[in-house]
């Protein structure tokens, strides 16, 4: 399969939820229009953000739909369709090669039953990928979640050849030698995704061209002004930005864990995603109201909308 690799920021959307927290597909136009005035390229669905493993297969199935038919030709939708059960991802990867504006679908390695080597992995994968035959396939490598931890480059070297649609991977570990060589791998051969927003400039040192995360959400002008640092060679600025995220995120942590406090900042933002689903924390309106007033004070708001 011929390989296109992805270049620019791909958001992992937050899943918008009504108060009862049922999904909310109605909010998925406005988040569309976000990310294109603010030059994301993509989103990945049902993943970790968008609390995928949260979420019904049906929901899945919903949500990959009403993003399927909101976005335009160049834009990239990939499809997050891990589960416990192998017989659900591969039902959520037939469901996506229904569907005309997907542009690949990954999952996570098996994280309650887990493989006992890389080949048990590939063949766990191979399966899943089997059943979208014209798809490209991307393994999302998130071990600090999954506890599913082989080096990737090994698994590159078996999963060439026993998974036709591989594409590449979603790389969301902190292993930079493991990552740098899967970049350089059968003469930079794959997709290899930078998937740690609050490091960004890391990956672009190293060689990384996309970019997949939930802070492309929230602040995505402060990236693309790392992105203008790095070509200009301005080293201190890239290095001032990069603190900026770390220590946005790190703020936003504050506030009853990362991943609820900042699918409340959307509300912020103009664009009330309505709470998170247990066990996530959802900020109360006095929390979010503190939070707020700690990210002005910080400049948080200057990078959240492209000017």
């Amino acid at each position: 399969m011929s390989n296109q690799k992805i270049k620019g920021l791909v958001a992992a959307p937050f899943t918008p939820m009504n108060e009862n927290r049922s999904i909310n597909l109605s909010l998925i136009p406005k988040l569309y229009e976000r990310f294109q005035q603010n030059d994301v390229i993509g989103v990945f669905i049902n993943g970790s953000t968008s609390e995928g493993l949260s979420l019904t297969t049906n929901e899945r199935k919903a949500l990959t739909e009403a993003w399927n038919e909101v976005i335009d030709d160049g834009f990239k939708l990939l499809v997050h369709v891990g589960h416990t059960s192998i017989e659900d991802a591969k039902n959520l990867a037939r469901h996506a090669t229904d569907l005309k504006s997907v542009s690949g679908i990954s999952t996570v390695g098996p994280f309650y039953q887990k493989p006992d080597s890389t080949k048990e992995l590939v063949e766990f994968c191979r399966e899943i990928a089997t059943e979208a035959p014209e798809v490209p396939f991307y393994y999302y490598h998130i071990p600090p979640i999954t506890a599913v931890n082989f080096p990737m480059h090994d698994f590159l070297s078996l999963a060439s050849d026993e998974i036709p649609t591989l594409a590449g991977i979603k790389f969301s570990n902190h292993d930079y030698v493991d990552f740098s060589q899967c970049l350089e791998f059968q003469d930079e051969r794959f997709d290899i995704m930078f998937g740690n927003d609050e490091l960004l400039s890391c990956g672009l040192m190293l060689g990384a061209h996309g970019f997949v995360g939930s802070t492309y959400n929230l602040f995505p002008e402060l990236y693309h002004k790392i992105f203008e640092a790095f070509e200009e060679d301005n080293l201190k600025r890239v290095q001032h930005l990069q603190r900026k995220s770390m220590e946005y995120v790190q703020t936003i942590d504050e506030y009853g864990g990362y991943n609820g406090a900042a699918k409340g900042v959307m509300k912020l933002l103009g664009i009330d995603c309505g709470p998170a689903r247990l066990p996530l924390k959802t900020p109360s309106n006095g929390q979010l109201d503190k939070l707020e007033v700690a990210l002005r004070k910080k400049g948080f708001f200057k990078y959240t909308q492209k000017r």
